[in-house]
């Protein structure tokens, strides 16, 4: 009995300390990705979900030269590509709902924000929901992925800001480095 105790205990522990983020990753579910960045989530959006992923450009530049090194495309067609790289990089919104209605996009709002002033907005897409995961204990998520192209370069830390208008919330990260 105190084996299990201190197994309990030290499992507890554990899941403190490293938090969950990664045990949801193992799983499947949804986790913000950072890829290099420090992401804070305070959560307001409820019955379903929004997680973000950043790529910095030099991400997105390896990702392209990867891409297109596969395709064996050419001087030039790679040079299109990594000349359509957008300069503070991309953001991917990963959106659940219980609806495929409530899961389209075009509900939600991004807003950006570097040292208290805000430097972007747009609506989101008029996207259909992609069907239900099966993750989610027989709720079944619909879910859909906006994706916002940072035109001007921004340095970090800074807040991303997505306003569910069917639901009169919002969810606030901060990206910043670790």
């Amino acid at each position: 009995m105190l084996n299990k105790s201190r197994y309990l205990l030290a499992l507890t522990i554990l899941l403190t300390l490293s938090g969950c983020a990664a045990l949801d990753k193992m799983a499947g579910l949804p986790v913000n990705e950072g890829n290099g960045y420090a992401i804070e989530h305070e959560r307001k959006i409820y019955g379903g979900g929004v997680h973000i992923e950043y790529r910095d450009p030099e991400l997105l530049e390896n990702e392209i030269r990867t891409q297109m090194e596969n395709r064996m495309a050419s001087e030039s067609e790679l040079q299109d590509a990594l000349d359509r790289i957008p300069e503070g990089g991309r953001i991917f919104v990963h959106y659940e709902a219980t609806t495929v209605e409530a899961a389209n996009t075009e509900w939600l709002e991004y807003v950006l924000f570097k040292d208290g002033e805000e430097v972007y907005r747009r609506k989101g897409k008029d996207q259909i929901a992609e069907v239900p995961t099966s993750y989610s204990g027989g709720i079944g998520f619909w879910w859909n992925i906006d994706a916002i192209d940072l035109r001007q370069p921004i340095k970090v830390p800074f807040k991303f800001i997505v306003i569910s208008n069917l639901k009169d919330q919002r969810d606030t990260f901060t990206i910043s480095r670790p």
